[in-house]
């Protein structure tokens, strides 16, 4: 996956879906994601909620990854609403969980990594 190719590109994201954000991919430190739009959940389980599954090839040393949303698929509208730096699993792994969504755009953004491995990162509606 592209890094942010900038505004009015994102795809659509249904529930009970997954699309990678970073697919095995060496990212640079302050590089986002491609955003997703969230499809909007119909009845009473609006708003539905989003994981994210974080793989690191290898041990990433110190790292922080931060999910941001926005109404509008501009980078400027973009604000981290949660934050992984800690508590990867023994493969490098870990989760955030956004049990509400009310945001219509979703991206996650490598703020630092000190080593360089490949990230992946797996959304899921």
């Amino acid at each position: 996956m592209p890094v942010y190719p900038g505004p009015n590109q994102a795809d659509l994201l249904h529930e009970n879906k997954q699309e990678y954000l970073f697919q095995n991919e060496t990212i640079a430190p302050g590089q986002a994601s491609i955003a997703h739009q969230l499809a909007r959940t119909p009845g009473k389980s609006y708003p539905f909620g989003a994981s994210f599954q974080i793989i690191f090839s290898g041990n990433p040393g110190t790292f922080r990854l931060d999910v941001q949303t926005a109404d509008l698929d501009q980078d400027s509208s973009f604000v981290t609403v949660s934050s992984l730096t800690a508590g990867l699993n023994g493969a490098y792994q870990g989760r955030i969980e956004l049990p509400t969504f009310w945001a219509k755009y979703v991206r996650v953004l490598l703020v630092t990594l000190t080593n360089p491995v490949n990230t992946s990162v797996l959304v899921s509606r």
